[in-house]
């Protein structure tokens, strides 16, 4: 059924979507009301020129039509092809389409010309766009916030952790204080005396050799309480395992001698200098002492493991921290690095301890393994290796009969 050509072009303007009739040789030969007003073009700007010298000017740099128009794989695959193409209009702006070709068939099996109806998807890709905007907008506020809570976290428990210190620590500085201000009333009750010997001059010194021994020694616990105290910032720096060990014992000393620990060290020498957040790992060693200190209050044998050796083929150093203590069962063991998890009783703590540890590692790049039986003690394994990638960061947990 033909339809007169003021009917055919009738239903074409009635379309709301936009349709072009394109010859073989890619000459426009009709199109409608709604793409002419859509693009801003008057009908004989359009007729009789090419589809691409339209779409595609000098000044209309930005267009992909040329590059991306289905018209090609429509002759290739002999049927109708979609695609998106970003057409300039002659007013600059940029057109987001959504086009179908179609192709129409001759008697011969020729093609006699193409129907090309597009519609405008502008709004719909701006939409996405602020969408998408906006989705990463919220993405870096809550990456941020995270970021914040971690810190927080990170320093409440830090400070959870000093607080425990606080008790013993006192009892470690008040020791050396008490035998200063003895010696300090011996030395004035000596200098009182109007004839002083030659030996009790040699004594005299060996005084003040003992107080110096001694407020050098407060002075190492107060620095050590202070560095561990303070809020600071990530730094990542080159450091020795062990002497990051041996002074977080220091820091413990008294407190694993008031629990009657004996405290057993095994640390490898020269291992290879490891590259991460001193002040982090210092916090994670810190936390693992006092959970096996807490762990063995009630054990009558106690001894604390410290063990570091080198892991050449992984370019890596390994640390074990083992106890003898109360142990966990096979149903905990999955939840101890869950943050607030905690098996001990109200006001001993809040549970941040183990899950600021495994997060530590994994920020490291580390793996952490966990192996304990109930009654007989745990043994944590962490693996931290020479060179920070934060790219390949990330933790692995391990349950018991696993060992790193």
């Amino acid at each position: 059924m033909n339809f007169p050509q003021n009917e055919m072009d009738t239903i074409l303007n009635g379309i709301r979507d936009f349709i072009l009739i394109i010859s073989p040789d890619r000459e426009i030969l009709k199109v409608n009301d709604a793409f002419l007003k859509h693009m801003n073009y008057a009908r004989e700007d359009v007729i009789g020129r090419k589809c691409y010298e339209v779409f595609k000017e000098v000044t209309r740099k930005s267009s992909n039509c040329h590059s991306k128009c289905p018209l090609e794989k429509v002759i290739r695959e002999k049927r109708h092809c979609q695609a998106e193409l970003t057409r300039l209009g002659s007013d600059g702006k940029i057109k987001y389409t959504e086009l179908t070709i179609f192709p129409i068939w001759e008697k011969k099996g020729k093609i006699s010309k193409f129907i090309e109806i597009s519609r405008d998807i502008t709004k719909r890709k701006t939409d996405e766009k602020q969408n998408q905007d906006h989705l990463r907008k919220m993405v870096e506020e809550r990456t941020r916030q995270l970021k914040e809570t971690h810190e927080r976290m990170l320093h409440q428990d830090k400070m959870a952790s000093l607080g425990k210190l606080s008790s013993s620590v006192v009892h470690e500085i008040n020791n050396p204080v008490a035998g200063i201000l003895n010696l300090i009333m011996l030395c004035k009750r000596i200098l009182k005396e109007d004839d002083i010997k030659h030996d009790e001059l040699d004594l005299f010194g060996q005084y003040l050799d003992l107080m110096e021994t001694e407020i050098r020694r407060i002075g190492r616990i107060v620095s050590n309480l202070l560095v561990f105290a303070r809020h600071s910032k990530i730094e990542v720096v080159k450091f020795d395992v062990n002497e990051l060990i041996e002074q977080t014992l220091i820091l413990n000393s008294n407190l694993l001698k008031i629990n009657k620990i004996r405290v057993i060290e095994e640390l490898e020498h020269n291992l290879p200098l490891i590259c991460g957040s001193e002040d982090q790992l210092k916090q994670v060693i810190m936390n693992l002492i006092s959970n096996a200190v807490e762990s063995m209050s009630r054990v009558s044998k106690k001894r604390l493991t410290i063990r570091t050796f080198s892991k050449p083929e992984k370019k890596a150093v390994g640390i074990e921290v083992g106890d003898t203590g109360a142990g966990i069962s096979q149903e905990m063991i999955s939840k101890i690095f869950e943050p607030f998890f905690t098996t001990k009783q109200k006001g001993k703590g809040v549970g941040l301890g183990l899950s600021v540890v495994y997060g530590i590692i994994k920020e490291h790049g580390g793996r952490l393994f966990v192996d304990s039986t109930p009654e007989k003690g745990t043994l944590f394994s962490i693996t931290l290796f020479q060179e920070l990638d934060q790219k390949k960061s990330g933790s692995t947990l391990s349950l018991p009969d696993q060992p790193g």
